[in-house]
C-alpha cells in the first residue's frame, strides 16, 4: 500500500512538474464495492465553483491517478445522505474533497484553490495516510 501511495503521490507531483503521467480513465459513479482508498467530491448542481473544479481540476485528475488506485467519485450535498459516511465534520463548503481510507476519512481539501494547489494539497494528503 506504501509503495502505491508514493507512486500516485509521484505522479501528481509529475503532472504538477508539467510531464504527463499517463491518461487513465476516471470513474464518476459510485463504485460496486467500496474501495480501499477513494476521494470524494461533495458539490451542489448550482455551485459556480464546483463547475470550475470539474473544467479546471478534473481534467489533469484523469492524467495523473490511475482510476483503480484512488477513484475519484462525485457526490451531490442535497441528493446523499453524508451522516451514513465516516467523516470527521459536515460538509459546510463546496466543492470539499474527502479522502477515505477504509470507508472513513482521512483529510480533506475544503473549496475551491485551483488546480496546481489542489494536487499539492492532495499529494501532501497521500504521503500523510502512509
Amino acid at each position: 500500500m506504501r509503495t502505491l501511495i508514493a507512486a500516485i503521490a509521484v505522479s501528481l507531483l509529475l503532472l504538477l512538474a508539467g510531464q504527463d503521467a499517463g491518461r487513465a480513465a476516471l470513474n464518476v459513479a459510485a463504485p460496486a464495492g467500496t474501495p480501499a482508498v477513494e476521494l470524494l467530491v461533495f458539490e451542489r448542481a448550482d455551485c459556480a465553483y464546483c463547475r470550475v473544479f470539474r473544467r479546471d481540476v478534473l481534467p489533469k485528475y484523469r492524467h495523473a491517478v490511475r482510476d483503480d488506485a484512488v477513484p475519484l467519485r462525485f457526490v451531490d450535498i442535497d441528493k446523499s445522505d453524508t451522516e451514513s459516511l465516516a467523516l470527521k465534520a459536515r460538509i459546510d463548503t463546496l466543492p470539499t474533497a474527502v479522502l477515505m481510507k477504509n470507508g472513513s476519512e482521512v483529510d480533506r481539501i475544503v473549496g475551491y484553490w485551483g488546480p496546481d494547489n489542489f494536487f499539492k494539497l492532495l499529494a501532501h494528503m497521500l504521503a500523510k495516510m502512509e
